[in-house]
């Protein structure tokens, strides 16, 4: 029996304004942090969950976590999930 194909996980680049944005909200010790970081890292595995939609005249699909956004690339040839962006929803699309 021969065994089912597993993909193997995508690699996850925090561009440069997404890690600042996170390190602010580690520093300011908001209670959605840890939630954050880990539907972050759930991308590695699935990289278009269900709660994830294409923004609008933005090439970037969105993640929801409570009131904040994460905008992110996905590339399916590399295998990279890059992160643009975390932010409250106010301050995310600017």
């Amino acid at each position: 029996m021969a065994t089912p194909h597993v993909p193997s996980p995508y690699t996850i680049l925090m561009l440069g304004p997404a890690g600042r944005q996170l390190t602010h909200l580690q520093k300011t010790h908001n209670r959605y942090v840890q939630s954050i970081i880990a539907a972050v890292m759930s991308l590695a595995q699935n990289p278009r969950p269900s709660g994830s939609r294409k923004l609008v005249n933005r090439p970037e699909l969105r993640l929801r976590v409570a009131d904040f956004r994460i905008l992110y690339l996905v590339n399916d040839v590399q295998r990279t999930v890059s992160v643009s962006a975390i932010a409250h929803r106010r301050d995310v699309y600017k």
